[in-house]
C-alpha cells in the first residue's frame, strides 16, 4: 500500500512539473545579466576629439559574441559592448536580436577603427522574413562592432565614414 501511495504521489508530481500555464504556454525563467565593466571606449570625431567615452564589456570569443547583450532589461547610457573579431573573421557581419530586450544602435567599424555604418535603433526581437531577428549588416567588412542604447549614436554626433573608436581593457 505504501508503494502505491508513493508511486501515485510521484506521478502527480511529474504531471505537475509538466503542466502548462493557464495561457497554454510553457513557463519560462527570466534571466537577467548584469553589466560587467571590462574596459573603456572613446568615440572620436574626424579631428580625433572625444565625442563620448563609455564603459564597455568586451565580446571577443564566439560564445561571448553569440550572447552579446541578450537577457538585459536595461543598460545605462554610458555603457556598451565592443565585439572584436579576429583578422580571419573580418566580414560583413550581421547581428541577431531575437532574445535582446533593449533597442540598440549597432555600429560596424573597419580594421582601421573607422565607422562603416550604423543599424540605428534596432528593436528587441526584431523579426525579418528570412532570419527571424537579423538586423542590417555592415556595408563593408568589419572587424569591430559596438552596441549602445538605441538613438544615442545620433545624440552623440557619431557619423559614418568619420567617427573612429579607441579603447582600452581594464
Amino acid at each position: 500500500m505504501k508503494k502505491m501511495i508513493l508511486a501515485a504521489g510521484l506521478l502527480i508530481f511529474v504531471a505537475a512539473c509538466n503542466e502548462k500555464g493557464a495561457s497554454g504556454s510553457e513557463a519560462t525563467i527570466a534571466v537577467e545579466i548584469e553589466f560587467t565593466k571590462q574596459g573603456e571606449l572613446e568615440f572620436l570625431d574626424g579631428e580625433g576629439q572625444i565625442l563620448k567615452k563609455i564603459d564597455i564589456e568586451i565580446a571577443d570569443t564566439p560564445n561571448k559574441r553569440a550572447r552579446g547583450l541578450m537577457d538585459r532589461s536595461s543598460m545605462d547610457q554610458d555603457k556598451g559592448m565592443l565585439f572584436i573579431f579576429e583578422d580571419n573573421e573580418i566580414q560583413k557581419h550581421t547581428f541577431y536580436m531575437k532574445d535582446t530586450r533593449i533597442p540598440l544602435d549597432i555600429m560596424y567599424f573597419g580594421k582601421d577603427s573607422v565607422l562603416i555604418n550604423i543599424a540605428r535603433n534596432a528593436q528587441p526581437g526584431a523579426e525579418s522574413e528570412l532570419s527571424g531577428g537579423t538586423v542590417a549588416a555592415a556595408k563593408e567588412d568589419s572587424k569591430f562592432v559596438v552596441e549602445i542604447n538605441g538613438g544615442l549614436a545620433d545624440q552623440w554626433g557619431i557619423k559614418e565614414g568619420e567617427t573612429k573608436i579607441n579603447w582600452i581593457r581594464d
